[in-house]
């Protein structure tokens, strides 16, 4: 399940394709919905809590204690927080277990996640790594270890910014829905199953070549 906790920038139902919703977490928080009201389903079977574009002050214990119940049988539950600090980001994570930091490989982005990361360790909440976005592999991008240094977190993935990403945007579809196969999609795979605890499958040479042609490709 994916909750979209950033009330400022809301786009998660977006993202699937499921459009505005006529229920949204904001509903639920204010006590005005139950949260199966405000649930959509997505067909590959992801349950999506959206947020809806209002001027917002998150409550950290109505984020936490009016969702708990109904997430009980839920695998995970990832909440989509804001950028930076604030109490949108402070409020997701005192809902959660652990913080994910995703961040791109560029110096304003990585200030933005260290002040996130205290954030976490002010809270006690566990740091279960980094994920690189939007990656090129460009020179003008930080490096890996010193991106290591700053954040003195291990990066569990690397998700490039390739077309077919852009692509399932426009089209309003995941990108593991909409090219299963796209390097995009691999390396968010890759990502659950460290999430998981599990190492990612080693892919064979030839599924390794088949990669590293669709990431020259231009079509």
């Amino acid at each position: 399940m994916i909750i979209d906790g950033n009330f400022s920038g809301a786009n998660v139902a977006q993202h699937f394709g499921l459009g505005f919703q006529k229920m949204s977490l904001n509903d639920v928080l204010g006590g005005d919905a139950y949260v199966s009201q405000a649930v959509a389903k997505h067909p590959t079977g992801v349950s999506v809590l959206p947020a809806s574009i209002l001027e917002f002050d998150a409550s950290a214990d109505n984020l936490k204690h009016s969702v708990l119940d109904f997430l009980g049988n839920k695998d995970f539950v990832l909440i989509d927080a804001a950028a930076g600090t604030g109490d949108e980001v402070e409020a997701a994570i005192e809902a959660s277990d652990e913080t994910l930091l995703v961040t791109q490989p560029e110096l304003p982005s990585l200030t933005n996640t260290l002040g996130a990361k205290k954030l976490a360790e002010s809270h006690g909440t566990k740091i279960s790594g980094v994920i690189l976005n939007g990656v090129r592999n460009e020179k003008a991008e930080v490096e890996d270890h010193d991106i290591k240094e700053l954040l003195d977190e291990h990066i569990i993935g690397r998700i490039p910014d390739h077309r077919h990403v852009r692509e399932g945007i426009a089209l309003r579809r995941p990108v593991v829905d909409h090219k299963p196969d796209s390097p995009a999609s691999h390396a968010v795979q890759d990502v659950a199953y460290r999430i998981r605890g599990e190492t990612p499958p080693e892919k064979t040479p030839v599924e390794r070549l088949r990669l590293g042609i669709k990431r020259l490709s231009p079509l």
